[in-house]
């Protein structure tokens, strides 16, 4: 049986890109684990999560701070469970005004139930910090 791993990334963030943040957490495991590392006392939308609230104030801090300017997908390489998801996102900070575009890369694991278990996302996090502060 093939795991259902790229199914559930492009689901995944299709839900993201729709903002349906039920969509998202619908998709995690009971005992997932989220990380997005960082400047957390700066940007208050990085750090771990591990409840669904937690993951919707996620989506709801992004909401309150930036304006998406774009978001993209590269490429999503998949091997069994795992996924690692490259792309690139911009975001305008309303407080400052500065434009925050990284690159960033995010493994993702998906379990046999088609659930995410891990979602830990990498991106230029010095650059992201530095567009939150005036």
């Amino acid at each position: 049986m093939t795991p259902p791993t790229r199914t559930t990334v492009e689901k995944f963030y299709e839900h993201v890109g729709a903002g349906d943040i039920a969509g998202v957490v619908a998709l995690l495991a009971d005992d997932f684990h989220w990380d997005i590392p960082g400047d957390t006392e700066t940007v208050p939308w990085l750090g771990k999560r591990n409840t669904p609230e937690a993951v919707q104030e996620f989506f709801a801090h992004m909401g309150n701070h930036v304006d998406r300017k774009s978001f993209d997908i590269d490429r999503i390489v998949v091997e069994g469970e795992d996924a690692v998801v490259l792309g690139r996102a911009s975001v305008l900070v309303r407080a400052t005004g500065k434009l925050m575009d990284t690159l960033f890369a995010v493994h993702v694991v998906v379990g046999v139930d088609g659930r995410i278990r891990r979602f830990v996302m990498f991106e230029d996090s010095w650059h992201v910090s530095a567009a939150m502060r005036p």
